[in-house]
């Protein structure tokens, strides 16, 4: 008896200390939450391995810098604001060139206060140069092409101060631009730079109550009001088939509060939104709630209070994406469904948290945060939960779900406790037309409604397995029923 108290013990304390190794070296908690709202730790997905900043590299500190982009070419692209300037990067983070200046009509010109950033396919690099409010065009080199001023049309008034901030370039060279200020959605220009029309508009959050006062209340309390106007956007990336991800902050608390408890799926109240060429918003919001960032959150007075703040996204192949959030400093990132894979990172001293984040991209499967308190870029490489977590999806998407089914298993062995994974398990079983394994491991991952779905094409292929016999208990009770009442007439006859 007492030796089988020692095993339990022992096998108490080996669980223990595995644990502890498999979080050891992050200096963050890594978590999830489940159907119920409930975080739920995981093993880090990422852990930071490296810190860049200006000195380092041999370029002198950098001075707020606002942006940072990773092009085609797995070059990086920093953006040093308060140095007016682009430091450019390889791949192993060495010093390529510094685009400080250019020649514009013969004449030396500068940047002035720039935020933003964008490569395209050619190499072509565009630079958001908020003071001088234009965008600067330039080749692969760093020579001028052109600039894109304000834009002009009659929906401009007249008082408009233009600081672009962020951009990208989309299908047919035509320029996405966000602007401090704007409120109308992006800004678009086409490969002339001409303005277009304003994309993707927030729609207005209505609130009754407000309405219902404002009907009520006097001019002077009407002007002491807020309107309701949409919220402005503050951050821009795209994805290889042209969709433009863009991220707002100014979502009050109390609409992100509604949202998370209503589970809801409309986009009124969504800081991540996915605009389609017509501006329409086409986010999948799937998951167990809306991709808002952390579900649960402290009110005033406490550290980390209220919501997330996004500030930042980065696209990847297959629909991944993450998005950065500024207030807590912590990296989401939710596939195409919009469930949520992992959260890490956070705010303090230690490499691998922040002060204050304001960029995020990716290069070779590694994340890049960029913090414009500090000037560092800091560096984080995939565990192998994490890259375990990311080949399954994509091994779904392209349809090799045995493979997927797998990638799955080992990823329920790193953490039994992610739901997601036995979700991924069922679709995998679903896609194979395996629906009464599909339904189990969809109920163990409290999707309902992929249960139903399950649960009625099971139920489909019961009724046709076993249609036959359903046919011949059918015919056999009819005959036997037809018995029994010509037995039964036959005796009352004789009566």
């Amino acid at each position: 008896m007492k030796l089988k108290k020692y095993l339990v013990l022992l096998v108490i304390i080996m669980t223990f200390l595995s644990s502890q190794t498999a979080y050891a070296g992050a200096p963050y908690n890594s978590y999830t939450y489940d159907y119920w709202g409930t975080p739920v730790p995981s093993p880090a997905p990422y852990l930071p391995v490296r810190i860049i900043d200006g000195t380092n590299l041999g370029v002198g500190n950098f001075a707020t810098p606002m942006d940072i982009f990773v092009s085609q070419d797995n070059k990086i692209y920093v953006v040093d604001s308060g140095n007016n300037r682009i430091v450019v990067l390889n791949e192993k983070f060495e010093v390529q060139k510094i685009i400080d200046s250019f020649i514009k009509d013969g004449k030396t010109d500068t940047f002035n206060k720039p935020q933003g950033v964008f490569v395209n396919q050619e190499g072509e690099i565009y630079v958001a140069d908020t003071a001088n409010a234009r965008i600067v065009h330039l080749d692969a080199s760093g020579n001028y092409i052109r600039e894109i001023g304000p834009p002009k049309g009659e929906i401009i008034p007249a008082d408009f101060q233009y600081r672009p901030t962020a951009l990208v370039e989309g299908k047919g060279k035509r320029l996405y631009v966000i602007a401090l200020g704007v409120n109308q959605g992006l800004i678009e220009f086409d490969k002339d730079g001409i303005f277009r029309g304003f994309v993707g508009a927030p729609k207005v959050s209505f609130n009754i109550i407000d309405y219902f006062w404002k009907l009520i209340a006097t001019q002077e309390q009407r002007e002491r009001m807020q309107d309701f106007v949409p919220t402005e956007y503050n951050n821009i990336d795209i994805d290889e088939d042209g969709f433009i991800y863009v991220t707002t902050s100014t979502i009050s608390e109390a609409d992100i509060r509604n949202a998370i408890n209503s589970r809801s799926q409309d986009d009124r109240s969504a800081p991540i939104r996915k605009l389609n060429p017509t501006g329409e918003d086409i986010l999948r919001r799937y998951g167990y709630f809306p991709p808002v960032g952390d579900i649960l959150f402290r009110s005033r007075g406490y550290a980390e209070s209220g919501n997330s703040q996004f500030v930042d996204v980065c696209v990847e192949p297959y629909g991944i994406y993450s998005v950065l959030d500024k207030r807590k400093g912590r990296i989401f990132a939710y596939d195409s469904d919009g469930n949520l894979l992992y959260v890490f990172g956070g705010l303090g001293n230690r490499m691998g948290t922040f002060r204050n984040p304001v960029s995020i991209d990716i290069i070779n499967n590694s994340y890049i945060v960029l913090d414009s308190i500090t000037g560092y870029i800091t560096v984080f490489e995939p565990t192998e939960y994490g890259k375990l977590l990311k080949e399954a999806i994509i091994l779904h998407q392209q349809g090799q779900y045995d493979e997927s089914t797998a990638k799955w298993e080992e990823v329920l062995k790193l953490n039994a406790n992610l739901e997601l994974a036995y979700v991924g398990m069922g679709k995998a079983y679903l896609r194979k037309d395996d629906f009464e394994s599909a339904m189990k491991y969809f109920r163990l991952g409290n999707k309902r409604d992929y249960y139903s779905n399950a649960f009625k094409l099971y139920r489909k292929e019961v009724v046709g397995r076993n249609f036959g016999l359903f046919v011949m208990g059918i015919v056999t009770v009819y005959i036997l029923w037809w018995f029994y009442l010509k037995r039964k007439h036959r005796k009352e006859v004789r009566i």
